[in-house]
């Protein structure tokens, strides 16, 4: 079969396509709905409504994440995830009268809810491509599925700002319910899909062991240590930023409430823009990847100052574009300097540490909108950041920096690449 053919022979596969196009609607639905959820969290509480708002959809991740994989291969798996379609349109209608109710405390567990449900989601859906493919389409099947979950990030929230200019925030969260239930429709025609149950606590143990395994390999190289503090520090600034998305909008772009979600086009574009610049030159040097960590972060000082939109606006695609560099590189790195079989742990470990730096990001600048003015407050979170990445750039071992000849503890080193 010639190339071109075989990236979408997996989508005449009848039960695969249903599978890819509850994907498509099920991922679209995760994001679609986020600049509405924005909006009302703002009108219902602030800037601190957005922090508990993006706290409790991340803090969720940080627990399930590392157990949903091997709790997403356990049962009918077709069963569970239609369960998890409905319970997450559910939550769909409960967010919606929380937001007309003013009911802040309801519409953030309501939230804390579905981001629970996508966590168990998306595991257990991977799992499904080698069930309902041959061998030969399986890793064309896969790709089909990661290009639809990792433009999902991006690109729906842009088309979610960009229906909110024509439409209430509660009629998109319902929109966004109403992809859920398709997409439960399109699973339930699987058929069914049993796999072997285990204990629980077993695999829950399972889980956090993988991830402390990927902490170890993320030590085992310099720059990957840099990178991940880097990173991690980055992720606590975009979760502050993130907060204070709707002042930004009004003071320094003079945006209304019902625009704010344009934010997104425009992070969205200027992250496509990195990503797609990183690709062009997929190998960097340890200090272009630490360079760029520190303008990352430097740049959202003017983010959160109040210079004018020009100002304000580029240096939001600065940081948006930068952002997305230092990611390809930085995974670009990891993935050519871990051992084989650590792989797919480090990277598990990485995007669970920016998980947790969102989340610390978050909670941070509810507290900041209320004790700090804006200004002052980026500037003391920046340089604490900045200052940081320097102790560890500057020291001559990263904390807690290991090496291979000694990990992992009490056992042999693992093999590396040649």
């Amino acid at each position: 079969m010639a190339p071109t053919a075989s990236r979408g022979a997996p989508l005449r596969v009848p039960r695969f396509r249903a599978l890819w196009a509850a994907g498509f609607l099920s991922w679209y639905g995760d994001f679609l709905s986020l600049p509405a959820l924005l909006i009302i969290a703002y009108q219902l509480g602030g800037e601190f409504g957005v922090g508990m708002l993006f706290v409790f959809q991340t803090v969720p991740l940080l627990g399930l994440l590392p157990i949903g994989g091997q709790m997403g291969d356990q049962g009918d798996r077709r069963r569970r995830l239609v369960a998890l379609d409905v319970v997450r349109a559910s939550l769909a209608a409960l967010m919606i009268i929380s937001a007309q109710g003013h009911l802040l405390l309801v519409l953030v567990l309501a939230v804390a809810a579905s981001r629970s449900a996508s966590a168990l989601y998306d595991p257990g859906r991977r799992r499904l491509v080698p069930v309902l493919l041959p061998p030969e389409l399986v890793g064309a099947g896969g790709s089909l599925l990661s290009v639809v979950g990792e433009s999902s990030i991006l690109v729906a929230p842009a088309l979610g700002a960009v229906l909110l200019l024509v439409v209430s925030p509660s009629v998109l969260i319902f929109v966004d319910g109403c992809t859920f239930l398709v997409s439960a429709f399109l699973l339930s025609r699987l058929g069914a899909q049993p796999s072997v149950w285990t204990g629980h606590v077993a695999t829950a143990k399972q889980g956090w062991r993988q991830l402390r395994r990927g902490f170890d390999l993320l030590l085992l190289d310099r720059t990957i240590s840099l990178f991940a503090i880097q990173a991690g520090m980055g992720a606590v600034v975009a979760g502050v930023v993130t907060v204070y998305f709707v002042p930004i909008a009004h003071h320094s772009i003079h945006l209304p409430t019902d625009q704010v979600g344009l934010m997104y086009v425009i992070v969205g574009g200027a992250s496509v823009g990195g990503s797609l610049l990183a690709l062009r030159q997929p190998q960097v040097g340890r200090r272009g990847l630490v360079v760029i960590g520190y303008i990352h972060l430097l740049v959202a000082i003017l983010v959160g100052s109040l210079l004018g939109p020009v100002v304000v606006v580029g240096a939001l695609i600065v940081f948006a574009g930068t952002g997305a560099l230092q990611e390809v590189w930085g995974f670009n790195r990891l993935q050519t300097t871990t051992p084989r079989d650590g792989i797919g742990q480090a990277f598990g470990a990485a995007l669970w540490f920016q998980f947790l730096g969102r989340a610390v990001g978050a909670g941070l600048g509810a507290w900041g909108a209320s004790h700090l003015a804006q200004v002052d407050f980026f500037y003391i979170l920046v340089v604490v950041a900045v200052a940081f990445c320097l102790l560890a750039t500057l020291s001559r071992s990263v904390f807690l920096y290991r090496s291979t000849s000694n990990w992992p503890p009490g056992n042999p080193p693992l093999p590396l690449e040649p």
